[in-house]
């Protein structure tokens, strides 16, 4: 809940662009990767971790409850300094963390500690495979699911924000004085029990070897985490045309996610307490997830036809169509999440047994897999999937996996052990993995049909009918590319319309009477125009056309994705060659921040919400 109103209120303050919220996000996740590294050492040494957990737990929900406070002190900064516009991208991006870091610092690296310290708590010697760690992170990760759907579908709507917020700060609250209660209980249960206890002779402690290098751990963990950040951000990319580039995608994806790392956990959990995990184990589980993140892609187009056949359900009301879009999501990211859940209780069994310095082995992977989460979020927001497309994102996570797992049946090997049928499974999962990405994945038909919001409703009555629609909405696609903010394509089929999220957003000839005198109208209403703003570029037809009024000055058209600049230029014949005219001044950036940061005072000021509509501005 704090990590979708943090997003929610700071999305109010910096834009809603993937730097500000990869800004954001790095800052969260940076905070929690920090916190299990400096706290876990401290919960091994703590006489009580459940009594450290709940002081942590309470240091939370008081950091929180200050955070809007502090949020709207850093709104009065950001924009103050004049945002991205005046500060420029390295000066804006910088000037996000600092001031992400003053409200989520504290919270999330209090928050890092909290983990270690349960289970710290909660383990005991003779957990050989930690089971006790699965079922606190399954029992941890299964809230987050819990917390993610209530904020996204209810209570920011029902309580707003705010409330929602200072209603988690409240229940954070209660569990730490639970805890504390608790931990009350049973030191004094111990206490007891050491007075009525006869003196025993002190055992050493047997020395437990790691079952992996920890420096291969550690890599490992940091790998796991790129790739699956990197696939969340590829799931909302692709999924956005089956499930309608909503807000509720957003939430409704990392729901799933997390649902399924749950449910990892869990089985994990279910394992023998005696029986240890080994380098093969997780060499399985990478190939394994890798073969289930790959499987959608050897269906390709099957799951958007499916999706299509399904969508008609989500007209009987709004909670039938979440549970549609919740139906697709499961086909797509369940599975993997489940090996993801699996696997991280899985690294921590390698570097131990028990209880032995379990909170500085969990804190120690958990900033690896942190840092690895923060990389593939900055570098697929800003480099890769731009540079590759999500298709082919999407195949590098594959990649990686079975490389990964490879690498450790390799390591195995060279140590001298035995791989047995393990390292054979391995090595039949990598192979049909290649298999699946060798097949066509999703086309035209999946990326930029409307599906999603329920425009694509054909008449089939046989195979040749669905042939021919498939056909007919992969021919007319004459461009497209993935941006840093959304998927962008050209029809070309009666006049070149661009397409956001299988959206279609505007016709150069069909909407041309709105998108031409929305902004003559005004532009004619006013005695003297010499200065306009429009928000959302488009075809580039509002922005032309009030540029060529001889009495403007200067047009500022502020555009959310730079991709929608070759929209502009290919519909140059009807938006009298904007793009070519030295008044039209192009503003990559948050519209809604452009407004608030900026001094410049407009005597028109156009914004259409279908050209502008983006999935974190609902």
């Amino acid at each position: 809940m704090y990590q979708i109103t943090w997003l929610r209120m700071l999305r109010h303050v910096f834009g809603a662009s993937t730097m500000a919220n990869a800004a954001v996000l790095a800052i969260f996740m940076g905070g929690l990767g920090a916190g299990g590294l400096l706290l876990g050492k401290r919960a091994d040494s703590h006489p009580s971790p459940l009594a450290l957990y709940a002081r942590l737990e309470l240091g939370v929900a008081a950091a929180a409850a200050l955070s809007p406070f502090l949020i709207w002190l850093v709104r009065e900064l950001y924009l103050g300094l004049g945002g991205q516009e005046a500060l420029g991208t390295v000066g804006g991006t910088a000037l996000r963390l600092i001031l992400s870091a003053i409200v989520l610092g504290i919270p999330t690296f209090l928050m890092g500690g909290t983990l270690p310290a349960a289970v710290k708590a909660a383990e005991r010697a003779h957990d050989l495979g930690r089971r006790s760690l699965g079922l606190i992170y399954a029992m941890n990760t299964l809230g987050a699911v819990t917390g993610t759907m209530w904020a996204t579908f209810l209570a920011l709507e029902l309580l707003g924000t705010r409330a929602a917020l200072w209603s988690a700060t409240a229940a954070n609250a209660l569990i730490a004085l639970i805890a504390l209660y608790v931990a009350h209980l049973v030191a004094k249960a111990d206490a007891n029990a050491v007075q009525a206890a006869a003196p025993a002779a002190v055992q050493p402690a047997a020395e437990v070897h790691p079952q992996a290098p920890q420096r291969l751990v550690w890599v490992a963990a940091g790998l796991v985490g790129f790739v699956f950040l990197l696939m969340e951000l590829c799931w909302y990319r692709v999924l956005a045309p089956l499930l309608g580039g909503s807000s509720y995608t957003f939430g409704l994806i990392l729901g799933v996610a997390l649902f399924g790392i749950g449910i990892g956990g869990l089985l994990y959990a279910f394992g023998g307490a005696s029986k240890r995990p080994t380098l093969m184990t997780f060499a399985v589980t990478c190939v394994l997830e890798a073969f289930f993140l790959a499987l959608p892609l050897w269906f390709g187009d099957d799951i958007a036809v499916w999706t299509m056949a399904l969508r008609p359900l989500g007209f009987s009301g709004f909670w039938t169509l979440v549970a549609v879009w919740g139906v697709v999501a499961m086909v797509v990211i369940f599975p993997a999440a489940v090996v993801a859940g699996y696997q991280f209780p899985v690294l921590i069994a390698l570097l131990g047994t028990g209880e032995e310095d379990v909170g500085k082995h969990i804190g120690v992977a958990y900033a690896w897999n942190t840092g690895g989460a923060i990389l593939g979020s900055l570098a697929g927001g800003f480099g890769l999937i731009p540079l590759l497309g999500a298709v082919g994102v999407w195949q590098l996570g594959v990649t990686v996996l079975v490389v990964l797992g490879l690498a450790c049946v390799a390591v195995v090997a060279r140590r001298g052990q035995r791989t047995g049928a393990r390292a054979a499974t391995v090595v039949v999962l990598g192979v049909l993995c290649a298999g699946c990405l060798s097949a066509e994945g999703p086309t035209a038909f999946w990326r930029h049909s409307p599906i999603g919001i329920g425009h694509l409703k054909p008449q089939l009555d046989s195979p040749n009918d669905l042939q021919a629609l498939l056909r007919d909405r992969r021919r007319p696609i004459v461009w497209e590319e993935d941006g840093v903010e959304s998927s962008v394509a050209l029809h070309g089929g009666n006049g070149l319309s661009f397409i956001v999220h299988g959206k279609p957003d505007g016709n150069a000839i069909g909407d041309a009477p709105t998108q031409v005198m929305s902004g003559i109208i005004p532009a004619a209403l006013h005695p003297d125009p010499q200065s306009a703003l429009v928000i959302g570029l488009g075809t580039g037809s509002t922005a032309g056309w009030l540029a060529a009024i001889p009495s403007m000055q200067r047009v500022d058209a502020v555009e959310f994705e730079e991709a929608i600049l070759h929209v502009a230029a290919a519909c140059h014949h009807v938006n009298h060659q904007a793009l070519d005219n030295p008044k039209l001044n192009i503003i990559l950036g948050d519209g809604r921040e452009v407004l608030l940061a900026s001094d410049q005072k407009y005597d028109v000021i156009h914004y259409i919400r279908e050209t502008y509509l983006r999935p974190y501005n609902l």
